[in-house]
């Protein structure tokens, strides 16, 4: 079959499919899944899976998976890095364009849907000149609460706050200084974007994978669990052995933050689970949230189908909006 995808009516090597949703939904089985079905590459869009530091708490695909496929922006970066939504956006104007020259498809997957509007629609960066002012004003904002930050924010660029959850400290740490070195809320800045140098080319397919709620929250609370055992609470430990504490709370997701309030003795282990199980939640919830919102995607539930039923799901959807190719 994979040979025969390609004959279609476009050129096959400008195909860009995103696999979004959110977290627990089986978005990098179905990735890997279409990569059989249609010679691919495949672009991490999840921004904690970046860091090559942690890895049980962010359910990176197994090393047996990078061997199958090539994949890209897994464990690249260390928690020590400044990597922002810009820079992303600069590797994939790189990235895409190579991958198509080997006539192949790029597939992007993850829940960060900040990372993939910012391909899709566009993203602010600081101007040149203004660069030298960020290191100081974002160790001036990393000093301060959340809430603290957060309230100015909402003073500050209302629109933005809007869009923004209250718990979520780097994106508020990044409107905040959008406003601080370059006198300009966030909310305008975005209103002169413009979508990546690759997207007018691109053969585009956007999905959102969903699942029914209650599933979805046991998937996730499993999931949890099983990160557990397999040695969640030691990854910690040795990564604040390391000197890392501050980088995690930082930048590692859900889980990592709790688990360095239990090593510090705040709360039991039961309850330290329960907190994360309910913040995974929670999570998936705003993810549901922001990719309402995205209307040029497609929803597909995949409640009861296997990563393969769904990657065939989707590659006939392509097929009928290119045209029927040859079918093995």
């Amino acid at each position: 079959m994979e040979g025969n995808f390609w004959r279609m009516k476009k050129n096959p090597e400008s195909l860009l499919l995103i696999i979004a949703g959110p977290t627990g939904t089986g978005k990098t089985q179905v990735a890997l899944e279409l990569s059989k079905i249609i010679p691919s590459e495949i672009i991490n869009a999840d921004s904690r899976q970046f860091y090559r530091e942690i890895d049980i708490g962010t359910a990176k695909p197994p090393v047996s998976v990078f061997n199958q496929v090539p994949h890209h922006l897994y464990s690249f970066l260390s928690l020590r890095d400044n990597f922002s939504v810009f820079d992303f956006r600069q590797y994939l104007e790189t990235l895409v364009p190579q991958i198509w020259a080997k006539r192949k498809s790029a597939i992007i997957v993850g829940g960060s849907g900040l990372y993939i509007r910012a391909i899709l629609k566009g993203v602010f960066d600081f101007p040149q000149e203004k660069k030298s002012l960020q290191t100081a004003i974002r160790q001036q904002l990393i000093a301060q609460e959340t809430q603290q930050l957060y309230e100015k924010l909402k003073n500050i660029d209302p629109v933005i706050a809007k869009k923004i959850h209250p718990n979520d400290r780097v994106r508020i740490i990044r409107a905040l200084e959008v406003w601080l070195i370059t006198g300009i809320p966030m909310s305008q800045w975005q209103s002169r974007a413009k979508p990546a140098n690759f997207i007018e080319k691109a053969q585009l397919f956007y999905w959102i994978l969903n699942m029914k709620r209650d599933i979805l929250y046991s998937r996730l609370d499993l999931r949890t669990e099983a990160m557990l055992e397999s040695g969640w609470l030691e990854e910690v430990k040795n990564l604040i052995d390391k000197g890392l504490k501050d980088d995690l709370k930082e930048k590692a997701p859900i889980g990592y933050v709790e688990l360095c309030d239990y090593i510090e003795g705040k709360g039991t282990w039961e309850e330290t689970i329960e907190v994360i199980k309910r913040k995974m939640r929670n999570y998936a919830r705003r993810q549901l949230t922001w990719f309402r919102k995205e209307k040029d995607a497609q929803w597909l539930d995949v409640t009861n189908l296997h990563p393969s039923e769904t990657a065939k799901i989707i590659v006939e959807k392509i097929r009928k909006v290119h045209g029927k190719g040859n079918k093995d």
